[in-house]
C-alpha cells in the first residue's frame, strides 16, 4: 500500500515527570510524618489526618515483596525503532465509531483517559482541572459530575475506574475517594489517609500507583516505593518496586496501571513489564523490552535533570516511559524520542511473536481517520479518538467503515465531541 505524505500521521511526543531508592527502615517514621502533614483540599475542617487513620494503614505488618522473574521474556524492539513509516491501515480489521453526544453539558476538553465497561463510557477531560463526563455505549450523553467542593463534586481528580465488585464507578481526588452508581449518580466519599497517582479497584482492595514527590512533601521513604497493595479500607498490605531516577521531573504519561484480560504495573524509566496476581499478591516480571542499540544512557538520568534533557534532545535516544496497552492478544508499547521530536509506537502479537510500528502511521484518508496512538482498551479493541470534519473523504468514501458508522459521523464538525475509535488488529 503506498500512502500521500499528506495523510502520514506523526506520532508527537509531549511533556513527563519521575522518582529514586531508599530504605525500608525508614517507612515508619516518614508515612507518620506524611499523614500528619497532608490537608484535605476539599474541607477547611479536617485539614490534618486523624490518629485513626494513621493508625489505619497497617504499617506494622506492611511487607515489601520482591518481584518474581517467573518467565520473562525478551522483546527485541531494535529493528522497529529503525523504522519511520510503518503500514497502519495493513494491521487494522475492523473500526467502530462512537461519537460522542455533543450539548452545551457535555463538552469535552483534551482527554486524559477513556474507562469503558460493558455498558457506559467515562471521559476524564481537563475541563476545571479534571472533569468526568458519562456517556452510555453509544455514546448519548447521561452527565457530567460537577466540579465544585461540595459532596460528589469533583475537585482535582486524579484517577477514575470502576470497581466491578461492587458495580460502582470511583473517582479519586487529593485525599478523597467519591463512589457514584454506574449512571454517574454519587452514593458517597471517603476521606483517604494518604495521596497518590493512579488507583485501580482489584478484588477485595486496591492497587496504588505513588509518583515521589506528589502532593505530600518531599523525601518521605515510604512512598517512594511506587506500588502499594492494600484493602478496601485502605490498609497497606504490601509495598513494591522502589522508584529510581527521582530527580528527573519528566511526566507526560498519565497511567501506569492497566487492567484488561491481566493486571500490568509498568514504572517510568523501567524497561520491565509486570503482571500483579491478585489471587497470590504477587508481581510478576513479564516482558524486557531490548532495544539497547538506542537506549538512553542511564548515566544521563542518575546526573540530574538538566543532564537529560540536554542528552536526550541533543542525541537520537529513545526511553520508556511506562506506555503500555494490551487488547485481546496484541500488545502496544510506546517509547519517547525528544531528539526527533517523535513517539515510536511497537504493535506485538502475542501469539506469533511478530513485531511491527514505527513514528509514522500510514493510511488512507478515504478509509480511515488520523488515529493519535491509542490510550485505552476495551476488551480486544484498542480506543482513540478523532476531532470530526463534516469533509473527510471516509465519511462517505471508506470501504473499512460500516454504512452506520459513515452516517453517523458525516455530518459533525470541528464543533462536536471528539469520535471514539475502537479498533481491533489482525493476525500478523
Amino acid at each position: 500500500m503506498i500512502f500521500r505524505p499528506e495523510y502520514i500521521s506523526l506520532l508527537l511526543w509531549s511533556e513527563a515527570y519521575d522518582k529514586t531508592d531508599f530504605f525500608m527502615k525508614n517507612i515508619i517514621y516518614s508515612v507518620i510524618f506524611l499523614f500528619l502533614m497532608g490537608c484535605s483540599e476539599k474541607s477547611e475542617k479536617n485539614n490534618r489526618y486523624t490518629e485513626g487513620q494513621v493508625s489505619s494503614l497497617n504499617l506494622g505488618q506492611i511487607k515489601a515483596r520482591r518481584k518474581k522473574i517467573g518467565s520473562l521474556e525478551i522483546v527485541d524492539i531494535n529493528r522497529i525503532l529503525r523504522r519511520n513509516i510503518f503500514a497502519f491501515q495493513d494491521l487494522v480489521k475492523t473500526i467502530r465509531l462512537v461519537p460522542l453526544e455533543t450539548t452545551k453539558k457535555s463538552r469535552i476538553g483534551p482527554i486524559y483517559k477513556v474507562l469503558a465497561t460493558d455498558s457506559h463510557i467515562y471521559i476524564y477531560d481537563k475541563v476545571k482541572s479534571g472533569g468526568l463526563a458519562v456517556f452510555d455505549h453509544e455514546g448519548r450523553f447521561i452527565r457530567r459530575i460537577p466540579n465544585g467542593k461540595g459532596s460528589g463534586e469533583l475537585s482535582g481528580l486524579y484517577d477514575i475506574d470502576f470497581d466491578e465488585e461492587n458495580n460502582q464507578l470511583i473517582a479519586y481526588e487529593h485525599s478523597f475517594l467519591s463512589f457514584y452508581s454506574p449512571d454517574g449518580e454519587f452514593i458517597r466519599e471517603e476521606s483517604l489517609p494518604f495521596d497518590f497517582f493512579n488507583i485501580m479497584s482489584i478484588p477485595n482492595g486496591y492497587l496504588i500507583s505513588v509518583m515521589p514527590g506528589q502532593g505530600n512533601g518531599g523525601g518521605d521513604a515510604f512512598r517512594d516505593f511506587n506500588l502499594w497493595v492494600t484493602d478496601k479500607n485502605f490498609k497497606v498490605i504490601s509495598v513494591e518496586l522502589p522508584s529510581h531516577f527521582v530527580n528527573i521531573s519528566y511526566y507526560t504519561w498519565y497511567r501506569y496501571l492497566y487492567k484488561n484480560k491481566e493486571i500490568i504495573v509498568t514504572q517510568k524509566f523501567n524497561d520491565t513489564i509486570y503482571q500483579y496476581e491478585a489471587e497470590t499478591n504477587r508481581l510478576q516480571a513479564k516482558y524486557l523490552l531490548d532495544f539497547h542499540e538506542t537506549k538512553l544512557p542511564e548515566s544521563y538520568l542518575e546526573e540530574g535533570y538538566a543532564k537529560f534533557e540536554s542528552a536526550s534532545i541533543d542525541n537520537d535516544y529513545f526511553f520508556y516511559i511506562g506506555e503500555y496497552l494490551e487488547a485481546g492478544d496484541f500488545q502496544l508499547f510506546c517509547l519517547r524520542n525528544r531528539h526527533r521530536r517523535s513517539r515510536s509506537v511497537v504493535y506485538r502479537d502475542k501469539k506469533s511473536g511478530n513485531l511491527t510500528g514505527g513514528a509514522i502511521s500510514g493510511f488512507r484518508i478515504e478509509d480511515m481517520p488520523d488515529l493519535p496512538p491509542p490510550q485505552s482498551t476495551y476488551k480486544d479493541e484498542f480506543i482513540s479518538w478523532y476531532t470530526p470534519k463534516k469533509d473527510f473523504p471516509f465519511n462517505t468514501q471508506s470501504k473499512i467503515l460500516s454504512e452506520t458508522d459513515k452516517a453517523k459521523v458525516r455530518d459533525l464538525t470541528k464543533e462536536d465531541n471528539p469520535v471514539l475509535v475502537f479498533f481491533r488488529l489482525n493476525d500478523f
